[in-house]
């Protein structure tokens, strides 16, 4: 996800407060559920942390390369990782692929996998998707949905699924006039998006 742009967005000193001239003031920083309480140094109305500090907070690491002067973070934390590779997007231990999408004058329907690959249970988020089509956003109806998958025989995932476990969906959105439209999913309480898709006839 975007935890570490989040973290990058106040921006970072390299140094330690060394600076006589501004007094450091401890303020409490919260990650992910984690509290932690840091020096921060106001210049010029812009926040300034230790790199050390922020990086212990999202379970990285900060080494020194004196010979380059190059300082290298390197994050431990499972759950930032995000990789996508054409229709199939893992975040931390979750999958999110989508399988293809089709549209007939009922429906478009978003046939997508989620995979759990993470040792504890995961939130499928069926009914948090949308699709962008056209520069409009339509969110899942949850109506609309309920009178094509009750009792028919249409994939529908459970809202949380155990570890190994992979579940497909079928989610249902009202025809868009465009052959490609962006998709986000949602899976683990993390966003999963996908640009361009072509829509099967």
């Amino acid at each position: 996800m975007k935890k570490t742009t989040v973290l990058f967005s106040v921006l970072i000193l390299l140094l330690t407060f060394s600076m006589g001239a501004y007094a450091a003031t401890k303020y409490n920083f919260t990650f992910d559920g984690k509290k932690q309480s840091i020096d921060v140094q106001v210049i010029n109305n812009q926040a300034y942390v230790p790199l050390n500090a922020v990086t212990d907070l999202f379970g990285g690491k900060v080494t020194y390369d004196n010979k380059t002067k190059t300082y290298a973070v390197t994050s431990n934390a499972t759950g930032t990782t995000n990789t996508q590779n054409g229709l199939t997007q893992t975040i931390g231990n979750i999958t999110v692929k989508v399988d293809k999408i089709t549209q007939d004058s009922d429906s478009l329907k978003v046939f997508v996998t989620y995979i759990n690959n993470s040792k504890k249970e995961a939130m499928t988020g069926d009914s948090l998707s949308k699709i962008i089509a056209n520069g409009k956003q339509y969110e899942y109806d949850f109506d609309f949905n309920f009178a094509r998958y009750y009792d028919k025989d249409v994939a529908k995932a459970a809202s949380y699924i155990e570890p190994g476990v992979t579940e497909s969906s079928v989610i249902f959105f009202k025809p868009v006039s465009t052959d490609k439209i962006n998709v986000v999913l949602n899976a683990g309480w993390e966003s999963y998006r996908f640009n361009d898709v072509k829509i099967q006839k």
